[in-house]
């Protein structure tokens, strides 16, 4: 049995009263609100944005008011499409709410309805997932508890932890686990030397076709080798196209003059160099594992993950975000991205696992340096994520402010060379600081190697000298 939109538990209603009473009294209330609600308790999305907002007001140490929540409103990309709704839910906030003594009874109203449509939600997975004819029953039970413990970490009210009890109980052993996880190394020495590769959700976006699967392949391969267990989740590229990079890779690091790449491998062309790492690989025992998806929403591809983390979780890639479906036909793109990340998030944090997702770029950003705007449908990948790198042409840092036919040619050529000088930037980190790194990228055989920038100035003083000129001519 399926529930339709209009018959989910909800108090729309209630949740407008509850905002407005979050103005009075210069927001007296919202510290005890936030730690009953997050955004995603709502149910209605215009509440959880202005809910957000009205958070972030107050922590930054401003009063929230009807014309501040309205000035960051009009800062959202999506504002114009929804301009009417978001200033009428705005606008009637000084005339819902006349005092907060109802606060906290509205608070637990809104978040008992957000249980009723977590558990409704967990229900239906559990029906997909029992009728599935390739689930064991051992499986559906799993999936079955790691849904419930999903639900029931989001909403015990009862699970917060008091300042000494926290020392007392459970910091040491904080720390211990995050020992064991000091020493993993990806492979790459100038990702090594600035990111700890803990436990959490990386999200990693870059142009089409410059590379971004590659990195993410080798990245894991190279993780794999080092003993972990890992696993890529693949809604583009077959099995046999990813084995067939990694045949590349290892053929260039022997010969660097190979004319081999994975796309002649995939053909039928061969070597004695790969011959040998054939025989390599079928040894190696790596516990590297592909799963081809196509039709599999979140839900299903939570479901088969969860069969993976029995005993130790292993890392993730998702690849990539964008084209994972989406079974709810009446949300939109960035809330189906939102709710995706969410989900991923609260895996990830159920699990202990590593988790990284490939995205696409916003098609306006392509000829600009990296940030969080070139992100499609960024909302809660800025939010969730606790590492967020961008890949980009070395050369971006250097297109002219008001020349896009010339920048296209600049980035076009860019594409061409071989390798490419990639940067990856990373714009957020909840491990550590911020920071550049580069690669030589070798496309035709599937290979990133760690670099210096360095290596990529001088090949830019060409392009810089035409700058200059066209600056001159200008």
């Amino acid at each position: 049995m399926s529930i339709n939109l209009d018959q989910l538990p909800k108090v729309v209603d209630i949740e407008l009263e509850l905002l407005g009473s979050l103005l009075l009294k210069n927001g007296l209330v919202i510290p005890q609100i936030t730690n009953i609600l997050k955004p995603d308790d709502f149910y209605y999305s215009v509440h959880q944005i202005i809910y957000k907002i009205i958070i972030d007001l107050h922590n930054n140490g401003v009063v929230p008011n009807i014309l501040a929540i309205v000035e960051e409103l009009r800062k959202r990309r999506d504002f114009k499409d929804n301009e009417s709704v978001f200033l009428n839910v705005a606008l009637s906030l000084g005339d819902v709410a006349f005092t907060t003594a109802y606060s906290l009874d509205y608070a637990y109203t809104i978040k008992e309805k957000s249980i009723l449509r977590s558990l409704i939600q967990a229900g239906n997975s559990i029906v997909r997932n029992a009728t599935n004819p390739n689930a064991s029953s051992d499986d559906i039970i799993k999936s079955t508890e790691n849904l419930l413990a999903d639900i029931k970490f989001s909403f015990d009210l009862s699970s917060s932890t008091n300042f000494a009890d926290f020392f007392d109980k459970k910091f040491q052993q904080n720390v211990e686990d995050m020992k064991l996880f000091a020493n993993r190394k990806t492979g790459f020495v100038n990702l090594d030397d600035n990111q700890i590769f803990s436990p959490g959700l990386y999200v990693i976006g870059g142009l089409p076709a410059l590379g971004k699967t590659s990195f993410a392949w080798q990245l894991l391969e190279q993780l794999a080798s080092r003993g972990e267990s890992c696993v890529y989740c693949s809604y583009e590229m077959s099995e046999f196209e990813l084995f067939s990079k990694s045949l590349a890779r290892a053929v260039f690091f022997l010969d660097k003059n190979t004319g081999l790449t994975s796309a002649g491998i995939r053909r039928g062309d061969s070597s004695h160099s790969l011959q040998n790492i054939v025989s390599k690989f079928k040894s190696s025992n790596l516990d590297l594992h592909v799963l081809e998806l196509q039709e599999h929403d979140i839900d299903d591809l939570i479901f088969k993950l969860s069969t993976f983390c029995k005993d130790k979780a292993p890392i993730f890639v998702l690849d990539y975000l964008q084209i994972v479906p989406v079974k709810d036909s009446n949300i939109s793109p960035k809330q189906a991205i939102d709710e995706i990340v969410r989900k991923l998030k609260n895996f990830q944090r159920q699990t202990n696992s590593t988790f990284i997702v490939v995205s696409s770029f916003n098609r306006l950003n392509y000829s600009q340096r990296v940030s969080f705007e070139s992100f499609k449908e960024s909302g809660n990948i800025e939010y969730s994520a606790d590492v967020v790198w961008g890949l980009q042409l070395y050369c971006t840092n250097h297109l002219l402010v008001d020349s896009i036919a010339k920048n296209r040619e600049i980035i076009e050529q860019a594409k061409k060379a071989n390798p490419r000088q990639i940067q990856l930037c990373c714009l957020k980190n909840r491990q550590g600081l911020n920071y550049d790194i580069f690669f030589q990228y070798f496309p035709a055989n599937d290979c990133f190697v760690s670099c210096d920038e360095s290596t990529f100035k001088k090949s830019l003083e060409p392009v810089t000298s035409s700058h200059n000129q066209q600056n001159k001519d200008d």
